[in-house]
């Protein structure tokens, strides 16, 4: 296992029963970063062992990487099977906070449905039963094995998955909001915000500045 792994790092983990790499970077450590300044009953604090990462379309035998076109914008695993896994760190590259985006999900409490993303917790119009019979997408850990599921079917590499049941139409239909349009757009209505608005931009439209966690 490797001892650690930080923002800004580019890893490259061997597809298994492969020659071959997948790709990605780091853009946020909770642990790390989040000072616990955020909107209450966001779930940053639930991801506190995790880290924020995107993947890329390259796919290659050499730990090299010239293409960064995203395959998975970015969803949260855990740290420790991040590194349990046969990784590579090829680089560092700083990230830019304007540019990084979080999950969407909710989150219920005590009747009260919140819109979650990142360290914002938005009070929407939906009832909690609402939330859990019909969107039901909470926060979740991702499975490293489905990240490297996902990111080879997105970058049409279908072939190098071997076990093709386990391909689906949307891997995040549980876990993020965003993959899901109609429903997105659905939501920011209940919160009254603008669903075109960057992660960076909704943060700081209600006061928080990701930039501060990067310095």
């Amino acid at each position: 296992m490797k001892k650690d792994i930080k923002v800004g790092d580019i890893f490259a983990i061997k597809i298994e029963n492969s020659t071959k790499y997948y790709f990605g970077k780091v853009l946020f450590d909770v642990k790390r970063q989040y000072d616990g300044s955020g909107q209450t009953h966001n779930y940053l604090d639930w991801h506190k062992e995790s880290v924020l990462i995107e993947t890329y379309k390259h796919i290659s035998n050499e730990l090299i990487i010239n293409n960064y076109e995203t395959a998975i914008q970015s969803t949260f695993i855990s740290k420790r099977d991040l590194l349990k896994q046969d990784i590579e760190i090829i680089d560092n590259v700083l990230v830019d906070p304007e540019k990084v985006s979080f999950p969407e999900t909710l989150k219920n409490f005590e009747n009260t449905c919140f819109f979650t993303v990142g360290e914002l917790a938005i009070k929407s119009s939906l009832s909690t039963e609402y939330a859990y019979d019909n969107i039901k997408i909470f926060p979740t850990l991702g499975k490293t094995y489905y990240v490297e599921v996902a990111t080879l079917d997105i970058s049409n590499r279908r072939d190098l998955i071997l076990e093709k049941d386990d391909i689906m139409d949307n891997y995040f239909k549980f876990s993020d909001i965003r993959s899901l349009p109609m429903v997105r757009k659905e939501i920011y209505l209940t919160i009254n915000e603008n669903p075109d608005l960057s992660y960076y931009e909704l943060a700081l439209k209600h006061g928080f500045d990701l930039k501060r966690f990067y310095k």
